[in-house]
């Protein structure tokens, strides 16, 4: 296994008691629950070309299946010494345990590492649409019950209780229509039989960009530069609406405060890195770093979040 100068230098600074560990965390198997190619998978192998340019051995897994939870269950049965890592959506931890009846709680059997970035939601419809802008879209959908439907990559998703929310607030009955998959329900958008869809940022801004798609809002606090003239939900009057989600890297709880605090500076330096960083970038994902603790203060915040919206809209967890 081979360490580099510096990351040796640094083992040597570690009590005796944690040594035999962090030495041991430079090989590292990090868990994806999605298929290879999927946006999650993407993110983890950039990163872990990251990791490896500074020392790491890394080795990344698919576990796709149950939404991810098949990757999770494999981190838990994995030891808590920091060589196991899984990477996947904060939503997770914070939205699933509310509309899933799973076997674990996320918040009490994992420890948050580090972010590796984040990405808004958004709004679309065809080119074809006649609505040209959300309070067009809006107008048209309250008073023609055939446009208003839209399509998310699943059931119990963000994507849903956004579109859900933003029917409830605008005073009409916005059907969601459950796709295995967002692909499918953007291929549908883009022929013109669905009237809208509300899934991931990053997915829609090529055809928005080659005008197959107009993205009428997105879910940001702020304008985002790669859409100039398109308004966040809040600008445009629902502020319930300032909603996205990260990507992020996470160990077994039990896991010690020293290697956790060695792996959130390892991936925070390869997520920072310009290779890793412009890989990011050019998938139309934000790059983001964070202290565990702060995550861990974030993650619980969301998870109240999202257990008022799921409450409200009266949603039924699955089995």
């Amino acid at each position: 296994m081979f360490i580099n100068r510096r990351a040796f230098v640094g083992l040597l600074g570690a009590s005796s008691l944690a040594f035999p560990s962090l030495a041991q965390a430079m090989n590292l198997r990090i868990l994806v629950g999605y298929a290879a190619g999927g946006a999650v998978d993407v993110v983890a192998r950039a990163v872990a070309e990251g990791l490896r340019d500074t020392g790491y051995t890394v080795i990344v897994e698919n576990k796709a299946g149950a939404s991810g939870r098949l990757a999770t269950e494999a981190l838990l049965a994995a030891p808590a010494d920091g060589t196991t890592l899984i990477l996947a959506p904060q939503g997770n931890l914070t939205l699933y345990p509310h509309v899933v009846k799973a076997k674990f709680d996320p918040l009490k059997e994992l420890t948050p590492i580090a972010p590796a970035c984040r990405m808004s939601f958004a709004l679309a419809v065809g080119a074809s649409s006649p609505a040209t802008s959300l309070q067009d879209f809006l107008a048209q959908a309250a008073r023609t019950p055939a446009m208003a439907s839209f399509g998310t990559p699943g059931a119990g998703t963000a994507m849903q209780f956004i579109g859900t929310l933003l029917g409830k607030h605008a005073n009409f009955s916005f059907t969601h229509v459950a796709y295995k998959g967002g692909s499918a329900a953007v291929t549908d958008t883009v022929g013109g039989h669905l009237p809208a869809v509300i899934t991931t940022t990053p997915n829609l801004l090529p055809m928005h960009r080659s005008g197959q798609l107009r993205i009428l809002a997105i879910s940001d606090d702020v304008p985002n530069a790669a859409l100039p003239g398109v308004p966040t939900f809040k600008a445009a009057g629902f502020p319930d609406l300032s909603i996205s989600e990260s990507f992020a890297f996470f160990a077994r709880r039990g896991t010690t405060p020293a290697l956790v605090s060695q792996l959130n500076q390892a991936i925070g330096a390869a997520v920072r890195s310009p290779k890793v960083s412009q890989v990011l970038e050019k998938a139309e994902f934000t790059p983001l770093t964070m202290s565990p603790e702060a995550m861990d203060k974030q993650l619980r915040a969301e998870h109240a979040r999202w257990a008022r919206v799921v409450q409200s809209v009266g949603y039924t967890p699955e089995n």
